[in-house]
Formats: C-alpha cells, structure tokens, sequence
C-alpha cells in the first residue's frame, strides 16, 4: 500500500463522518452574530447609516477570545480528538506499508488537512453569512476606526483589514495544527482515545483564564513567552498592544511541532498495536 493511498482512506474514512458537518452552521452563527454586532456598533447617529464591511466582521470575530477558545479550538480538537489509538487494523496497515515512520507521517499529514478542511469550513460558513450583508475592503470603514464602535484595537495600529485578517488565519492554523498534533501524539501515547482530548480540552480552558493586563494576555517577562494565549490569537481583539512578536509565535509553534513529530515517531516504533485498548 503506497503512502498516498492511505492517506487519502485516512482522509475517506475520517471525514465522512457526520461531526465534520458541525464547523458549517457553526459558521453561520458566528458569521450571523457578528453581522449584528457591526450593524449595532457600527451604526452613525443621526443619520442611521451602517459603515463596515466583512473583514471587519472577521477580526471581531475570531479576535474575541472567547470564540477562540471556547467555539473554534474546542470544536476543532473534538472533531481530530479520535485519529488516534492505533488498533490491531493499524498493525495489519502497518505491516502492508512496510514502514510505522510512514504509517505516522500519514497520520500527521491527515491532522495537517484535517486543519486546511476544517479552517475552509469554518471560515467559508463565516463569509458566506457575512457577505450577503457587507462588502469587503482593504481599508477600515470610518465606524470601524472609531474606539467606540468595534474597537478593534491591535489590529487598527498594525496595518488594514487584509493584513489582520491574514494574520489572524495563519496563526490560527498552525496554532490548530500544533494543537491537533498535541492531541494526536497523547492518545498515541496513552493509548487512550479520551486523553488527547481531555489534555486539549484543559489547555485551552486554562489559556482562556489569562487576564488582559495593558495589552497581552497572561504571564509577564519570560513566563509571557510559554502561555499559548499569546500565540493562539493574533492579539486579544480590543489590546493596544502584542508585546509577543509574531515571528516569536510561529517559532513556539514550530517547536511545539517539531517536539510532537518526535515524541510520537518513537512511540510509533515501541508500540504493540495488536494489544491495544479502545
């Protein structure tokens, strides 16, 4: 059986499965939700006129850390939580592929376009409510500039609505994968089906308990550097600040990568599949 091949069963197999329809009303809601809040905070007296267009509603969105952690990452980590424990099948795989470095790589290729399927998802539902309503734009509409009205913070000192959106998306998305891998690698390892989702779970839960302090969310000094809730998001939606440079968060989640990819290619080498527990 060639790498490709299972690959794409792995994908077949896992992505038919009806949670995976969850991510589009999910979208909707969200992308439903933040048309109101544009349409309310947006709104100039007297005239009533609404200013503001999609990506605006994007950045509230998904800079609000609540949606973060509680809707998007949750959501995301249940919908991987069972890639993972192996069985007596994934022996017999294993043993038509000739390789357990492939059988893995496969595994992690599929949390990897698990990641793009679901952000695709996610993220078109979202547009799909949201431009019906409002236009995009690459310049912030003049109620969006107002602190008194979204108050989009970060995101209005450093750069237009394209570059936040962006930035936004990809740090979600390798903050997604990093975290898909985490729960992936702790089920390999404890051979339970439960646990990768439970340790997720918990660290999302204690990410979101962080407090906004002058801008960042959580920890100060060195401490700052290792808390996820300053790598997750691209910054708390109404901070002024990010004192964790970007290029700081993308090497954390390489890291945090790179650390799963080894921790669970020698787990795959010591394993006995055949014995075990679901």
């Amino acid at each position: 059986m060639q790498f490709i091949t299972f690959l794409r069963n792995q994908c077949s197999l896992y992505w038919r499965r009806w949670r995976w329809i969850i991510p589009i009303p999910v979208g909707l809601l969200l992308g439903y939700w933040a048309c109101q809040v544009v349409r309310v905070l947006n709104q100039q007296p007297p005239s009533g006129e609404i200013s503001g267009n999609a990506l605006e509603a994007f950045v509230w969105a998904f800079g609000k850390p609540e949606i973060v952690y509680f809707v998007a990452t949750v959501l995301f980590i249940y919908l991987v939580s069972d890639f993972l424990p192996a069985n007596a099948y994934e022996q017999s795989i294993i043993l038509r592929l000739g390789s357990r470095s492939q059988w893995w790589n496969a595994k992690v290729s599929l949390v990897f376009l698990s990641t793009g399927l679901y952000a695709l998802l996610l993220f078109g539902s979202f547009f799909l409510a949201v431009l019906p309503q409002f236009p995009i734009s690459s310049a912030w509409s003049q109620a969006g500039l107002n602190n008194f009205g979204m108050g989009l913070g970060y995101s209005l000192k450093n750069g237009g609505p394209v570059q936040a959106t962006l930035s936004i998306s990809a740090l979600l998305l390798i903050g997604w994968f990093a975290l898909g891998l985490l729960v992936l690698t702790v089920n390999q390892l404890t051979r339970r089906s439960w646990t990768g989702f439970l340790c997720g779970a918990l660290i999302i839960i204690t990410a979101e308990l962080g407090s906004i302090s002058g801008g960042p969310i959580g920890g100060e000094g060195w401490l700052s550097y290792l808390l996820i809730q300053n790598h997750l998001e691209y910054t708390p939606l109404w901070a002024p600040v990010r004192i964790i440079p970007e290029s700081t968060s993308w090497i954390f989640w390489i890291v945090w990568i790179l650390v799963c990819c080894l921790a669970g290619w020698v787990s795959s080498k010591n394993n006995d599949f055949v014995s075990t527990e679901k």
